[in-house]
């Protein structure tokens, strides 16, 4: 029998760190947005008037399962409720947010995170980011068949005796791209390629024009702050970025940065045009799977003004890139969209699948990752199918009475 231990404070994330970051890497579930490395940067900049509620499970003394929650008092309709939620929650984007179970022990874990789950006080369960064809969402499915009043004891929870309603809703569908073969079997499979390899045969024509990856915590430290401001540039004209929206957010990104640098898992590529930045690719690259976070790039006046005359065609709309002399260093390519000065931007997520590549449209946009994660997982098969978000929302009334509908 597993034992289960509620972490309520930061220092207990920091006493477990190395053998949580342990356990993602070896679990099925593991993905970035469940590491320590991502969510311990997190809790610190937005973790303020919430309380931690992570849900360890040990076998004996070794970290066997984890279920990164928090709570926090919200209002809804006016009537305030307690919810539990994911840590990663909210505006940051995080997708594929599961419970951690070192590989043979799923079912015990599952089993014991719901009891845990259960004598954590909450009127409200929010499972946003939780991966819908996961065998946690299946297995809820089973337990809780959507929109029925189920006894919370009969679904395996702990605590007092409460009904409970489930309502799941699929909010995001991820698209991704599939990588096999080589770059130009890639670039075969392309409707428009040869458009695309005559802008980046005159894009890289051009005088000043190169491409830097930052991977190192030194090399991060300029590269990002570089990536924020063409981010800004990016959306200024349209009101705002919703991914990046305020300083918090991008102090987030700055520590998030130095963490992923620290591991080798940063990949932060830099786009230069008569050698000034003009856009740039946030991914990373985590068990063997390369994500395409997010993008910057300059568009309209700003870029004109920027180039001398012999690149005013650019308009800040960068040009496809194909295979560099070292793959290894390529950029993610921005392709134009929408007529001149539209530069490449939006909020693509990528996830290169199991052996292959993914990308997550949150926002859609114009971007292409297949050359740097073609570079990163070269040699890995094709990906698994299209992927898609799930919110989950378990409500919890008093007994013998159903909650009523809820807003996630």
């Amino acid at each position: 029998m597993l034992r289960t231990e509620v972490v309520r404070d930061p220092a207990g994330l920091l006493r477990l760190r190395g053998d949580w970051s342990a356990l993602c890497a070896g679990a099925r579930s593991g993905c970035l947005f469940l590491s320590p490395e991502w969510l311990i940067p997190w809790w610190e900049h937005f973790g303020a008037g919430r309380q931690l509620s992570c849900v360890a499970m040990f076998e004996r003394e070794r970290l066997v399962g984890f279920l990164p929650l928090f709570s926090e008092v919200v209002r809804l309709a006016g009537v305030p409720v307690r919810r539990v939620a994911f840590l990663g929650d909210g505006a940051t984007g995080c997708d594929y947010l599961d419970v951690l179970a070192a590989p043979g022990g799923e079912v015990e874990v599952r089993a014991a995170a719901l009891v845990a789950l259960g004598e954590l006080p909450w009127d409200l369960c929010d499972l946003d980011g939780l991966w819908r064809d996961s065998p946690t969402a299946l297995h809820l499915a089973q337990l809780f068949p959507n929109g029925r009043a189920v006894r919370a004891s009969a679904a395996g929870l702990g605590g007092a005796p409460a009904e409970v309603v489930r309502d799941a809703r699929l909010r995001f569908v991820c698209p991704h791209i599939p990588l096999a073969g080589s770059y130009q079997e890639y670039l075969q499979g392309l409707g428009r390629r040869e458009n695309l390899r005559r802008r980046e045969k005159w894009l890289f024509r051009q005088p000043g024009v190169s491409i830097e990856v930052a991977r190192t915590p030194e090399e991060a430290r300029i590269a990002v702050e570089r990536f924020l401001e063409l981010h800004r540039a990016r959306w200024a004209v349209e009101g705002g970025s919703d991914g990046l929206a305020d300083a918090r957010h991008e102090a987030f990104h700055r520590a998030a940065v130095r963490e992923l640098a620290e591991r080798g898992w940063l990949r932060l590529y830099t786009l230069f045009a008569a050698r000034r930045p003009v856009a740039s690719v946030y991914g990373v690259v985590h068990g063997g799977k390369f994500l395409y976070y997010q993008s910057g790039g300059l568009r309209g006046r700003t870029a004109r003004v920027r180039l001398p005359p012999r690149q005013r065609g650019l308009q800040g709309a960068v040009g496809p890139r194909g295979a560099l002399d070292d793959p290894d260093a390529a950029l993610a390519r921005i392709a134009r969209q929408g007529g001149p000065g539209r530069a490449a931007g939006g909020a693509l997520r990528a996830r290169v699948g199991q052996g292959g590549a993914s990308a997550d449209g949150a926002r859609g946009g114009a971007a292409y990752p297949a050359d740097a994660a073609r570079a990163e997982a070269r040699g890995h098969g094709a990906a698994r199918g299209p992927v898609a978000r799930q919110c989950a929302i378990v409500e919890r009334g008093a007994a013998g009475s159903a909650a009523g509908g809820g807003d996630g």
